[in-house]
C-alpha cells in the first residue's frame, strides 16, 4: 500500500534495481540495503531514479557490507512494513572456488555458494523476527533452479533422453532435496545454493511463530534492460552466444571462442522479462495476496528462434556485420512451468520471448553505439 516502508536487498543489482523503480512508481517508500557508498551513488545517478526524483523520505539507504554476517540486518529491518530480499550474498572469495587444489575447490564451492546463500536468507529472517516489530511480509527471490534437478540445466540433452523427449511440467509448490557436495562446477553449486536457501527459509518460517508471512518468487533466466550497466556486459551472454559477432570480432578467453562458435548447444528453454519479475515482487506485497505461497515466472523460449526474431526487428545489424548469423546450433529442451498463479493471483501477464529479445537487443545496440532500425 502506498506510503509503506519496504526494506529492499539487492537494490543495487540488475533485478533489485528494477524492483526499486517499480516500488517507487507505486508509491512505496524504500530503504535499500547496499554494500558500499559507490553502489549507492550509481543507483542515485541511474536514469529512472533521476526521472522519479524521490525525496529523502521516499528513498533511503543503509550500508550492510556483509549480508551474511550475524545480525547484518538488525538495523536495516527496524520500522519497515515489508521486506523484499532479492540479494544473493555470494561470498567475496567465491573466485577461489575455481582455483587451487581439488579439495580446496570442493570446500570453496560449498562455502562460496551454499553456505553464503543459506546464511543470507536465515540472517534476514532472524533480524526480522528479533528486530522488525512492524514487518508483515517478506518476499524472497528464489529461482526455478531451486526446484528442479541441476542436471536439467547443466545436461539438458541427457535429461531430454531420460525423459523420453516429453515435456516436464513443474509448479511453484515443487520441491527437491538439497544436492549434497561435492559440487563439480559453479553451476551445480549455485543450483544447490538456491535449493538449500529456499529450504532453509521455509523451514525457519514453519518452525517459528512469526508476525510476518513469507512469499517466494521463482523466475527462470531473466532478460531485460539494465540501467546500471555502462557497457554491453549485461547482455554479453545473449550477444556472444545467441547472437554472436563474427569470430574475428569475438573476445577470446581461453577456449571460449571455440566453445561459442562451434558445435551444438542443447539447453532448457526458459526465460522471463525483468520488469515482469519486478512487478510480481511488488504485487506480492498487496494484502489481498495470501502469504505462505510461491510463484514461478517463466515463458517458454526456443533459443533457435533468436536470430529470426532479431532479424525481423533489427535487420541492419546483420547487414552491417554487427551480428553474425552463424555460430553454434541451438537445440531447446522443453521444461515447462506452471505459471497460472502469476496471472490469476498476481495479475501479471508475462511478456513473450519475442518481446524479451527485442528489449535486450535494442539496449545492446544502444549501448554499443550501433543502434539500427
Amino acid at each position: 500500500m502506498a506510503g509503506e516502508l519496504v526494506l529492499l536487498t539487492g537494490g543495487t543489482g540488475f533485478l533489485g534495481y528494477t524492483i526499486l523503480v517499480d516500488l517507487l512508481q507505486h508509491g512505496y517508500r524504500v530503504r535499500v540495503a547496499a554494500r558500499s557508498h559507490e553502489k549507492i551513488a550509481k543507483v542515485r545517478a541511474a536514469p529512472s531514479i533521476v526521472a522519479l526524483d524521490p525525496t529523502a523520505a521516499q528513498l533511503m539507504f543503509v550500508i550492510v557490507p556483509d549480508m551474511a554476517a550475524l545480525g547484518a540486518y538488525d538495523e536495516a529491518v527496524q520500522d519497515v512494513d515489508f521486506i523484499i530480499h532479492a540479494a544473493a550474498p555470494l561470498h567475496a572469495d567465491h573466485a577461489s572456488a575455481v582455483s587451487g587444489s581439488d579439495s580446496r575447490k570442493v570446500q570453496s564451492l560449498e562455502d562460496a555458494f551454499v553456505t553464503a546463500c543459506v546464511q543470507g536468507n536465515l540472517g534476514i529472517l532472524q533480524s526480522a523476527r528479533d528486530k522488525g516489530k512492524a514487518i508483515r511480509r517478506i518476499v524472497m527471490t528464489s529461482f526455478t533452479v531451486a526446484i528442479a534437478p541441476a542436471d536439467f540445466f547443466s545436461n539438458a540433452a541427457a535429461v531430454a533422453q531420460m525423459e523420453g523427449g516429453e515435456e516436464v511440467i513443474r509448479g511453484p509448490e515443487a520441491r527437491i532435496p538439497v544436492p549434497e557436495p561435492p559440487y563439480n562446477s559453479q553451476l551445480h553449486a549455485y543450483c544447490a545454493a538456491r535449493t538449500a536457501s529456499l529450504e532453509a527459509a521455509e523451514t525457519f518460517a514453519n518452525n517459528h511463530t512469526l508476525r510476518f508471512d513469507l512469499i517466494s518468487i521463482m523466475p527462470s533466466l531473466i532478460f531485460g534492460k539494465d540501467e546500471l550497466a555502462t557497457d554491453t556486459d549485461s547482455t554479453r551472454m545473449l550477444m556472444y552466444r545467441l547472437l554472436p559477432q563474427m569470430p574475428s570480432k569475438a573476445p577470446v578467453d581461453g577456449d571460449t571462442a571455440n566453445n561459442t562458435y562451434q558445435g551444438e548447444i542443447v539447453v532448457v528453454g526458459n526465460a522471463v522479462l525483468c520488469t515482469d519479475v519486478a512487478r510480481a515482487h511488488v504485487r506480492a506485497l498487496d494484502p489481498i495476496v495470501k502469504g505462505t505461497q510461491s510463484f514461478v515466472l517463466n515463458t517458454d523460449a526456443r533459443w533457435e528462434d533468436t536470430v529470426p526474431i532479431t532479424k525481423a526487428h533489427f535487420p541492419d545489424p546483420f547487414d552491417s556485420g554487427v551480428f553474425w548469423p552463424g555460430g553454434p546450433k541451438w537445440f531447446t529442451v522443453p521444461l515447462r512451468w506452471d505459471t497460472t498463479k502469476v496471472r490469476d493471483v498476481l495479475g501479471v501477464e508475462l511478456a513473450t520471448y519475442d518481446a524479451k529479445i527485442k528489449e535486450v537487443v535494442d539496449e545492446y545496440l544502444e549501448k554499443a553505439g550501433s543502434r539500427h532500425g
